[in-house]
């Protein structure tokens, strides 16, 4: 991926500047000194910067906006390093959207103290945006676009191990697909930000589109609740419960997140139970998941809502993964009587279950944890916890371009050389990783385009959607 620095890295143009760390009486402007001219980019690009801060800590209550032509802009997806250089921690984060030809760029930093700080601006870095409609304009080894869902099917990808595995089309004319999910007789139900859920039957070839089995569009409007994560209730074959986690506009127009409760019926999802509400989510770009455990509880992760401080805030929900008993109540075992099982947490995209470690130790893939990286949550065995409490023991760095958007342990057994090992998917980074105890394997780069979504159905295939498909890993005969 490409980034520019300011010491603006735009993914490929240079600028030369520092933005100085937020004051808690006033943030200091950013100082930057912008090239000659104007760059030429293509809006695919993230922009860079070196940020002074004390501390991580520090680092984690700053967050910035970007002006263009003058209009002020959240900046989304900011993810900075663990550790400092001289110049400070040096962060990115995605361009927004830009209509072709010439822009002038600023950037501005944000504290809060109350209220919201706002820094001066940074120096004009002017940008000439030219669409991606020509192999000069991109690496040349990076589409243009997802490759179409045809020209991918029956494709094959090796392993490094011996093993080969054959692409396969499983439906295709989805709406930003979220999230993935099977029901016990092999059902496959697709979470989509357009505020869907579609349910596929079992198939061994490409689907029809089925009609949604749950839409949102009439209540909030299409696209204005998306749904996000989906977890089945582990009694499903008797409850026929599915648990969803939405974020949807509240009455002030912001976005909260909700977290209900659905019964399925002849590929319908109704009688909607509300369990949680009115938990803020970050704007425009909202991160939860959802998962239950081994042992029965249903875990659930929020963002911070836009602002850090709410992850350490112990009577907010957000920045926090919980703990609930399927019907929303808290475990009686759960520590403090509170459903919070761990927090610090800035954008939990997806997490899941370490089959080879003590029970209850999971992976959580957080958007904003550092450059690139998953936590590990393990149950807290201290002498202080008499009861169910997650703590964060570990960080694993990714590869830098490998911003993670979804994960899953691998448990099935169509790929005995895989068993155990941790899938993740990157929507930016447009592949599929697999981790294992000595080595990470990139498969699918560039390939199907970015990897939004990874399930491992109960025949050991693997499952992945982009934005517009579902396709899946079998083995090769």
């Amino acid at each position: 991926m490409h980034v520019f620095r300011l010491a603006v890295i735009l993914c490929g143009l240079a600028i030369c500047g520092v933005m100085a760390a937020c004051g808690k009486d006033s943030p200091a402007p950013p100082v930057v000194t912008p090239p000659a001219g104007s760059e030429t980019i293509n809006g695919t690009e993230r922009i860079g910067w070196d940020q002074r801060a004390a501390d991580p800590a520090e680092l984690a209550a700053i967050s910035y906006v970007m002006y263009i032509d003058g209009t002020r802009t959240p900046l989304t997806a900011v993810t900075c390093a663990t550790q400092a250089s001289a110049a400070g921690f040096a962060c990115s984060a995605r361009l927004p959207a830009m209509s072709a030809g010439s822009h002038t760029l600023q950037i501005a930093s944000l504290a809060t103290d109350g209220t919201v700080l706002e820094s001066e601006r940074s120096a004009s870095l002017n940008v000439s945006v030219v669409p991606q409609t020509s192999a000069a304009l991109r690496p040349r080894d990076t589409p243009a676009k997802a490759p179409s869902p045809r020209v991918w099917d029956e494709s094959r990808v090796e392993l490094a191990d011996r093993v080969t595995l054959r692409v396969e089309l499983v439906a295709e004319g989805l709406e930003e697909p979220a999230d993935l999910a099977f029901a016990p007789d092999g059902r496959l139900l697709v979470a989509e930000r357009a505020g869907t859920i579609r349910i596929f039957p079992r198939m061994s070839g490409h689907a029809a589109l089925p009609d949604p089995a749950l839409s949102l569009a009439e209540e909030f409007g299409r696209g204005e609740a998306p749904i996000l994560a989906i977890a089945l209730d582990p009694e499903f074959d008797r409850t026929r419960f599915v648990f969803a986690i939405y974020a949807a506009p509240s009455r002030s127009g912001e976005p909260v997140f909700t977290l209900a409760r659905f019964r399925e019926s002849s590929n319908t999802l109704a009688d909607r139970i509300v369990l949680l509400d009115g938990i803020p989510a970050a704007a425009p770009s909202p991160a939860a998941a959802l998962r239950f455990g081994a042992d029965g509880k249903l875990y659930a992760a929020f963002d911070d809502g836009g602002d850090p401080r709410r992850s350490g805030d112990g009577a907010s929900l957000n920045g926090k993964m919980l703990r609930l008993n399927p019907d929303g109540t808290t475990p009686d075992d759960q520590a403090g009587s509170t459903p919070v099982y761990s927090q610090g947490f800035r954008a939990p995209v997806s997490f899941d279950f370490d089959p080879g470690n003590a029970p209850g130790t999971l992976w959580v893939a957080d958007r904003e944890a550092g450059a690139s990286s998953l936590r590990r949550v393990v149950v807290d065995t201290a002498p202080r916890a008499a009861r169910k409490r997650g703590v964060v023991d570990k960080l694993y760095a990714l590869p830098a371009a490998s911003v993670p958007s979804s994960i899953a342990f691998y448990r099935g057994g169509l790929f005995p050389a895989m068993a155990g090992n941790l899938l993740v998917a990157s929507d930016e980074g447009r592949h599929l990783l697999r981790i294992s105890d000595n080595r990470v394997d990139t498969l699918l780069q560039d390939q199907v385009g970015g990897v939004r979504a990874i399930a491992v159905a109960a025949d050991g295939a693997i499952y992945f959607a982009n934005a517009s498909a579902v396709g899946r890993l079998v083995r090769e005969n």
